[in-house]
């Protein structure tokens, strides 16, 4: 329950502070509902910033399994991603349901289009989680950097506002944050029902995902036959 009523009261948070009190231009956006437009965002940057952290602690905080039982240790990595992203799935199901019943026209020929960037924003997430768990497990204060770093991530990406009322000539910069152009992807097709064309912000975040995924799993497959020695 918590899982669903901490996104929805944040999104409440949002509408409120962003949609009245600093009126966020509505004819920028490409619905006319600001609460739509950021919950399509909101859930999906939940999954990738829930499934980070929960998977950076995933080694520190089952360090007596680590110690008596041989096992592959990245199990216990992409278990923690694997939960938090079913935990926000259920609630983002939840939400677009609501939301179509509240007349919020909600595409469900997108779906599939959705469930790819999904997957992608998976694995980005996985990468990620991988190489922080790596870390995390021979110097304890990683979590402390990663934890405000996610949260200052949140504002470069675009769930609050549209990427077309970025100044162009730090839009460039931006592209290359693979969230935004996960996010966009499942905001464009469950707005419009169709996969995004040509968007060169969709092609960094594959180009950044299999970079993150890449680097990630050597790191943790390096660093794993030493966890026992540093937990």
């Amino acid at each position: 329950l918590w899982a669903l009523a901490g996104p929805l009261l944040l999104l409440g948070i949002y509408a409120f502070v962003f949609g009245q009190i600093l009126k966020q231009r509505i004819a920028e956006l490409p619905t006319d509902s600001y609460v739509f437009f950021v919950a399509l965002a909101l859930w999906p940057w939940m999954m990738f910033s829930d499934g980070v952290l929960r998977g950076l602690s995933s080694i520190q905080s089952n360090a007596n399994l680590v110690k008596k039982v041989a096992f592959p240790h990245v199990l216990l990595v992409i278990a923690s991603v694997m939960a938090s992203f079913a935990l926000h799935l259920a609630g983002f199901v939840a939400v677009l349901a609501l939301l179509a019943l509240t007349g919020s026209p909600v595409k469900l020929t997108g779906l599939p289009v959705a469930g790819g960037a999904i997957l992608l924003l998976f694995l980005l997430t996985l990468g990620v989680a991988m190489f922080f768990a790596a870390l995390q497990a021979l110097m304890r204060d990683v979590e402390m950097a990663v934890a405000p770093a996610i949260s200052m991530l949140h504002f470069l990406t675009p769930i609050l506002y549209p990427l077309t009322m970025i100044p162009e000539s730090f839009r460039d910069w931006l592209v290359w944050n693979p969230l935004s152009g996960i996010v966009m992807a499942i905001r464009h097709a469950l707005l419009s029902g169709t996969a995004p064309a040509a968007d060169p912000a969709f092609f960094a975040a594959l180009m950044v995902t299999a970079f993150a995924l890449s680097v990630g799993w050597w790191l943790f497959k390096r660093l794993s036959p030493y966890f026992e020695d540093f937990l």
